[in-house]
């Protein structure tokens, strides 16, 4: 049983979904159909279906970095400054550094991207960034299942009243499913009906294609649903998959651009910057979809 009592399938890993067999009708009465997902994350809808204009908020679909907890400064940070040590690479990437290289997604290719940077040949580069990579996941797991990580302010409460609403709760990340997993059930328990990981995707943000299987285990279109997330690439990724999306920002991220977002806040207990006051509820998050959708 989950942190808010509600017990669900963590799916995008071949495990079982609520979805009717072919012929019933749903409990909730809306009509629906039958899709098919393409490419490597097929596993993730394998019995998914498509839900048909029904012009309200029926799922919000989370990135998992920096947007359910702040991961990366003192998370991903000093794990892959560990991995650098352990096969003995002379770099330590500092606050600010690291900062400036979340712009490349996958931590695979931001350590190769740095090491190219410092005059690394290509090939070798890639070859150590893999290695590295994999020790700097396997610590990052054992920091995970340690409970090292709490959940943003308010993120709690959030996620409580969309789960009192009855709506739908989602992953779309392009971390690793070996610690993405266990770090969003410690952090907002059993109550992820589809997760989307690196693992199923062939393209990384800002690539729209995690959002896009996300909708497709869901059963939903773009229109149904409401992005999460707390940077100008996940933005982009969301919004290219046709998602409203509403952005909390962190330290790494509050300066960049998110003219495409639906609503931009400080934080999930914080009002908007511009002046709007008040947390980031579930009736608040029903309202943005609303609008945005009413304005297109």
């Amino acid at each position: 049983m989950g942190r808010f009592g509600t017990a669900r399938t963590l799916l995008a890993g071949g495990g079982p979904s609520d979805v009717p067999p072919d012929g019933a009708a749903p409990s909730d009465g809306v009509r629906r159909k039958r899709v098919s997902v393409q490419g490597t994350g097929g596993d993730a809808a394998a019995s998914a279906t498509t839900t048909v204009g029904t012009g309200r908020l029926e799922a919000v679909i989370f990135d998992v970095d920096g947007t359910l907890a702040d991961t990366e400064r003192d998370g991903h940070r000093p794990a892959f400054n560990e991995a650098f040590r352990r096969h003995g690479i002379d770099l330590d990437w500092d606050v600010e550094h690291y900062g400036s290289l979340l712009r490349i997604t996958g931590g695979h290719r931001r350590v190769a991207a740095d090491l190219k940077d410092r005059g690394w040949d290509s090939d070798d580069a890639d070859r150590v960034a893999l290695e590295i990579h994999k020790t700097k996941t396997a610590l990052f797991v054992e920091r995970v299942k340690s409970g090292a990580f709490d959940p943003r302010p308010g993120l709690t409460e959030f996620v409580g009243g969309l789960v009192d609403a009855g709506i739908r709760i989602a992953v779309a990340t392009t971390g690793r499913r070996d610690w993405a997993v266990p770090l969003v059930r410690h952090l907002i328990g059993d109550v992820v009906e589809v997760m989307v990981t690196g693992d199923e995707v062939q393209r990384l943000k800002p690539d729209p294609e995690a959002y896009l299987l996300a909708l497709q285990g869901l059963g939903l279109d773009a229109s149904a649903a409401v992005a999460v997330e707390d940077s100008g690439v996940g933005t982009t990724a969301a919004t290219g998959a046709g998602l409203a999306t509403i952005v909390v920002t962190n330290g790494y991220t509050a300066a960049q651009d998110f003219s495409a977002a639906a609503l931009v806040l400080p934080g999930y207990d914080e009002g908007a910057a511009q002046g709007d006051s008040g947390p980031l509820t579930a009736q608040r998050a029903i309202d943005v979809h609303a609008a945005w959708w009413r304005d297109r």
